[in-house]
């Protein structure tokens, strides 16, 4: 039996006994962790976090591509991501703490 990509969730989600949706977003998490936390190591200085959150989008965009990740979790992180970089131009803007 050849299995496809796609398929990955779908196989897992029956050997644990979980839902399909359940196991695509465990596998997202596995995959964009096992991404970012090299990242996370190799990058530092003052735009690390940019990095972080740029290197994020990418992998939660090909997790989407591929079907892993419910798009509407992609939106809500672009949200968050959208929020705090607003909260932190205020702050600048403004001087605070």
């Amino acid at each position: 039996m050849q299995s496809s990509l796609e398929d990955i969730p779908s196989l897992l989600a029956d050997a644990w006994g979980i839902t399909e949706a359940s196991a695509q977003v465990l596998l997202s998490i596995v995959v964009i962790l096992s991404v970012l936390l090299p990242v996370m190591i190799l990058a530092r200085g003052k735009n690390a976090l940019t990095i972080y959150l740029i290197i994020a989008f990418l992998v939660e965009c090909l997790l989407v591509g591929i079907g892993w990740l419910p798009f509407w979790i992609l939106i809500a992180t672009v949200a968050i991501m959208a929020v705090a970089i607003a909260l932190l131009g205020t702050r600048v803007v403004v001087g605070g703490d």
